[in-house]
């Protein structure tokens, strides 16, 4: 890593950094309540987490699926061929 790099990379750090700062300040305390909208955006986030496993559940699923089908194809080929 060269000085540039190093000192151009210390400023994007440092930038970060600020803007962090920045965004947390401006963050409700934990013992707001939420406003309706935060509450909707948050119902709508939890559907998609759960919708989301559901799809990613049922994907393993068929994954399996198909290996066990696989494996049963192979097997059958090997029989015959033997």
């Amino acid at each position: 890593m060269t000085v540039k790099n190093a000192a151009a990379n210390v400023l994007a750090a440092v930038n970060v950094m600020h803007h962090a700062k920045s965004a947390c300040a401006k963050l409700n305390p934990l013992s707001a309540p939420l406003t309706l909208l935060e509450l909707q955006q948050r119902a709508d986030m939890i559907d998609k987490v759960i919708r989301a496993r559901s799809k990613l559940l049922q994907l393993r699923n068929r994954a399996a699926m198909l290996e066990d089908a696989l494996a049963r194809f192979k097997a059958r080929r090997e029989a015959k061929a033997a």
